[in-house]
């Protein structure tokens, strides 16, 4: 529901800002991890009967708010906020934690290669 309570504007605000902030390279693999993530989701709505777009189109916005999360400013909470609201842990920006180039990699199953 909360993904839904935001403006289509300010989610391609938040957009256009990852796309300012990231290189062609990074938006590329951030994309990849967003694509990964996005059919997880689909995959765990449907083993649920769920059918809700919204969720994962919520997970494809968090993921590409993790990637970027330092160099997007408040643009973070608006990405974030849907799936923060039921992992809390990922309303903070853990950029210490997980960089952009390590999550294309964990994505496709890669150990730590860039």
């Amino acid at each position: 529901g909360l993904w839904r309570q935001t403006s289509s504007q300010t989610r391609a605000e938040a957009w256009a800002e990852v796309r300012r902030t990231t290189t062609d390279v990074e938006r590329y693999r951030i994309l990849v991890a967003a694509s990964v993530a996005r059919r997880a989701a689909l995959d765990a709505a449907q083993s649920h009967h769920r059918h809700d777009w919204a969720f994962w189109a919520a997970v494809w916005d968090a993921v590409m708010a993790i990637a970027v999360c330092d160099r997007i400013g408040g643009h973070y909470d608006v990405l974030i906020a849907p799936v923060a609201a039921v992992m809390p842990t990922l309303g903070v920006c853990r950029r210490d934690q997980l960089g952009t180039r390590h999550l294309p990699d964990a994505a496709l199953g890669r150990s730590g290669q860039s």
